[in-house]
């Protein structure tokens, strides 16, 4: 399989938060060394909280992206599985969003994870281990903090 050449992190947000702080920084590092183009698709327009040596982009964009798209929470999940483009879709689990108040819908979170064409990355071997247990499917992967090589490693060799 040849190797992946654009990748789009799908997201809320770039506002203050430790997502974004990883997503950014972890792509401005990787950047410099890596010939890989990285946008960041955004749901809601907020200020950036690093700058960035990369582009970003209203969601409504993806519909013309070619590459690995990475969703980041279950919102941005289920807003590109609509989408053909992206040759290939994960769901990069930062958060377990059905613990939380908001998120005990069980209908609508459990759509995020049972799509076909999305494969599950999860953010440690607990959240792997949850994952597994609230929606009986496994996950291609495990990466802490949005690490990018890691990351890449796992999209390069799917």
């Amino acid at each position: 399989m040849p190797k992946v050449k654009k990748v789009g992190v799908v997201v809320d947000d770039l506002s203050a938060s430790q997502l974004s702080y990883h997503i950014i920084k972890n792509i401005n590092d990787h950047v410099e060394e890596s010939d890989t183009d990285f946008v960041a698709f955004f749901q809601n327009s907020t200020a950036s909280m690093l700058p960035m040596h990369f582009s970003s982009m209203c969601i409504n964009e993806v519909w013309n992206f070619d590459g690995v798209a990475i969703a980041t929470s279950v919102s941005t999940v289920l807003s590109i599985s609509k989408t053909f483009s992206p040759k290939q879709k994960y769901f990069y689990v930062w958060d377990l969003e059905w613990c939380r108040a908001k998120g005990r819908e069980f209908e609508y979170i459990i759509q995020a994870f049972n799509k076909d064409d999305i494969k599950l990355i999860a953010r440690s071997e607990d959240y792997a281990k949850a994952i597994k247990n609230y929606c009986n499917k496994d996950v291609v992967g495990v990466v802490d903090n949005f690490n990018i090589k890691q990351l890449m490693d796992i999209i390069n060799h799917e």
